[in-house]
């Protein structure tokens, strides 16, 4: 019966009972926007992680198509070497073990950012490249592609792990 009464009654709301609705409301919608906002930058990091994970991938497919035997040595003669990978001349070029890249030279670009990737042997791997693994280390070379980036300020990197096989074997 008192639930037909206020209803129906023409005295309406006390601007006291609209404020604290309204004050009710916005607490809910704040945290409601709050996960929205986290789920966009959530997604937005992603976006950046496999557009690297991507430029890792080739990294890779161009350093399989280099000469096989001389990446291969390379690698064998010097477990730390690395290389790195940029854009120039709009071509991918290979600067080995830090050696300084060309004015015309910049990072892999996407999407307005700026990936720069180095190329080694997996710290874990590194036996995997000499005489004694027998005929597997003759046409496969294991390799790390780490790229890292910069947004907002901060610094972010991935890693993907691969190998490179001979020629002899495509």
């Amino acid at each position: 019966m008192k639930l037909k009464k206020i209803f129906t009654s023409s005295k309406g709301l006390t601007l006291v009972e609209v404020l604290v609705s309204l004050t009710i409301l916005g607490i809910v919608l704040m945290g409601t926007m709050k996960f929205f906002s986290q789920a966009y930058t959530y997604n937005h990091m992603n976006e950046k992680k496999t557009a690297a994970v991507n430029v890792a991938r080739n990294a890779l497919m161009h350093i399989e198509k280099e000469n096989f035997i001389e990446v291969r040595e390379k690698f064998r003669n010097n477990k730390e070497a690395s290389l790195n990978l940029l854009i120039c001349d709009n071509a991918y070029k290979i600067f080995w073990n830090g050696e300084p890249p060309e004015p015309s030279c910049s990072p892999i670009i996407v999407n307005n950012i700026g990936y720069n990737v180095t190329i080694n042997l997996p710290k874990n791997e590194d036996a995997n490249t000499n005489d004694s693994k027998g005929e597997h280390s003759s046409f496969f070379v294991p390799l790390e592609a780490k790229v890292s980036w910069e947004i907002n300020g901060k610094e972010e990197n991935t890693k993907i792990e691969g190998e490179i096989k001979s020629e002899d074997l495509r």
